[in-house]
């Protein structure tokens, strides 16, 4: 895999050059498209109205519709610079841990998930904002999703597996689909609305007769036109297209529905259509990639979007109040553009649905591979099927800068395990914690983890490090923890597998109420088959080991206090934790 800051690097120095070069063109073209407009009057200014002055004018005029034909093609490949530089300069960003420009996912935060809320999966800094590359309402949607369900069976994450590595070594096909999303920016209301397309069948009375109308009475409009052109008639030519704007007046509430079921969402649908053409032109080696390509090329769905684009393209021509007059006039042009759309949507409405979605998944994909190829030096775990184990070597948060973070290795075998973490305040308890439910994620989700080697059999997350009160339920933030609690214990009691993560349970209680709770808690989680992690300040918690010794086992971070200095490591080691520092620090400050 190329080192990914010298390819970002290279690319943007190149698409700089590359915009300067075509900006420089674009004021260029400019300026020839002003003078050849001053020329189309020139002739007429020398010639006066005299044939000479139409032959001198025509190619002039031809000349001025390619120029702005040219210009327009430019400016598109401006705009494309313009996307594919800021995504690398994005990317340059985040390699130097700077992420926070990228959307953060807020809007799928939710306190009451079993682990989202305590692992910081969305929001300012969050792991979602860490990860988030998406182009497209539903891909975003589809990222948050994965992260809030992950897998749990083997050989689907095995799948996702090879389709992320497989995307993470084609970084220029990445940043193509991610400038073509980009070039138009959806809103998910726009989304919504296309969305919706897939879930309805639409009405058209009368379709049958309709469909030779369009036919028919345009033709007949063409020959009337004749004896009028010839100057023999004009009333042929001005019945027809007053019938046509009667027929129009019939037929407004219909089109007026149409247009704004498809109206101006041409641009959005262009770029739906290029990015599955992109997918279905892309060769794919791995299984799961392989089968979202083959559902988008039998048939080809970029084709049968493109037809819908047009036919939305076409039916925009309205919104032009003189060219909508003529066109509405000779070809009878709403009430055909109705009916093809609805045509186009009878026949295809319900495939819409997958195709979005392949799209939206490929979307996903592509963050995750982006992620994975931001960070070589991270490893895909080895995902287990066997009796449960959790177990790496340097492990390590994958959000922490690298010259900050410091590393772990932690072994978990079978179920009913508990391990429970002592340490003083800071000494790195809550971060660990994080640490090992946030990798878990990312390896059930297909990812990359940020350790040495990591071996897996996935499990459900439950987490309880970060309860808040609530003034509008009027609950206590001890009711509310414990509320999280029987959530947990219900789930297990009816067989469900989990990996519980606590921190500092019951801290809404006196301490000897505190000490009594937790381990009545210790004793009926070693009951279920589950792992935990639990931290906790009170020492005595850590007495469970020798009534349950084949179960319960300690670990700790330890500080030190030299020259009137705390020292961290935060490295975990084994035992119960023999310094505590809160007296430490109050007197250091100048509370007591």
């Amino acid at each position: 895999m190329n080192n990914p800051g010298q390819l970002y690097s290279e690319k943007l120095s190149f698409y700089t050059n590359e915009l300067k070069q075509v900006s420089t063109k674009v004021k260029r073209f400019a300026w020839y498209r002003f003078i050849a407009f001053v020329g189309i009057f020139l002739p007429l200014i020398f010639f006066g109205w005299k044939i000479i002055a139409l032959y001198c004018t025509l190619p002039v005029v031809v000349l001025f519709f390619y120029l702005i034909k040219r210009n327009l093609q430019l400016d598109k490949i401006k705009q494309t610079l313009l996307v594919k530089k800021k995504l690398l300069e994005d990317e340059l960003r985040a390699l130097n841990h700077s992420f926070l420009h990228f959307d953060n996912g807020e809007q799928f935060l939710n306190v009451e998930h079993p682990f989202a809320y305590d692992l910081d999966l969305f929001g300012a800094g969050s792991l979602f904002q860490y990860l988030n590359r998406t182009a497209t309402v539903e891909g975003r949607q589809r990222l948050a999703g994965w992260l809030q369900k992950p897998l749990k069976e083997k050989e689907k994450i095995e799948h996702r597996q090879k389709a992320i590595k497989e995307l993470a070594e084609m970084p220029l096909w990445r940043l193509d689909f991610l400038t073509e999303g980009n070039l138009f920016q959806e809103s998910e209301e726009q989304y919504n609305e296309i969305r919706s397309w897939s879930e309805m069948k639409l009405g058209l009375n009368h379709s049958e007769l309709l469909k030779w109308l369009i036919r028919i009475v345009p033709v007949i409009t063409v020959l009337t036109a004749i004896p009028a052109i010839m100057g023999l008639s004009n009333f042929y030519l001005v019945t027809m297209v007053v019938i046509q704007f009667v027929l129009l007046f019939a037929w407004t509430k219909r089109v007026n529905y149409y247009f704004g079921f498809f109206g101006r969402k041409s641009d959005l649908l262009a770029k739906y259509m290029q990015l599955l053409k992109m997918i279905k032109e892309k060769e794919f080696q791995s299984p799961y990639l392989s089968e979202l390509k083959k559902k988008v090329t039998e048939p080809s769905a970029g084709k049968v979007f493109g037809e819908l684009k047009s036919l939305v393209k076409e039916f925009e021509y309205r919104q032009n109040i003189l060219v909508g007059i003529v066109l509405n006039g000779f070809l009878l042009w709403d009430i055909r553009c109705v009916y093809k759309l609805w045509k186009w949507h009878n026949e295809n409405h319900e495939r819409m649905a997958e195709w979005l979605e392949i799209i939206a998944q490929i979307d996903a994909f592509i963050s995750i591979a982006n992620y994975a190829n931001n960070h070589g030096n991270f490893v895909f775990p080895e995902i287990s099927d066997q009796e449960f184990v959790f177990g790496a070597t340097n492990l390590g948060h994958p959000l922490l800068k690298e010259e900050k973070r410091i590393c772990n290795d932690i072994e978990i075998h079978g179920w009913s395990k508990i391990m429970i973490v002592t340490g003083a305040n800071m000494a790195g308890k809550s971060t660990f914690l994080r640490t090992v439910g946030t990798n878990i994620l990312l390896a059930e989700i297909g990812a990359p983890v940020c350790a040495e080697s990591m071996k897996i059999r996935p499990v459900d997350l439950y987490t309880n490090m970060r309860t808040t009160d609530s003034l509008l339920k009027d609950e206590s933030y001890f009711f509310a923890e414990l509320k999280r609690i029987k959530a947990v214990l219900d789930r297990l009691a009816a067989g469900e597998q989990i990996f519980v993560i606590l921190d500092e349970m019951l801290k809404g209680t006196n301490s000897v109420d505190k000490l009594n709770g937790s381990k009545e808690l210790v004793r009926k989680l070693a009951q279920y088959r589950c792992s935990a992690m639990i931290a906790t300040h009170d020492l005595k918690l850590s007495d469970m080991e020798k009534e349950l010794p084949q179960q319960v086992f300690n670990k700790c971070f330890e500080i030190r206090i030299e020259n009137n200095e705390l020292i961290f490591d935060y490295k975990l080691s084994d035992g119960v934790t023999q310094t505590m520092n809160a007296t430490f620090l109050m007197k250091k400050m100048g509370i007591i």
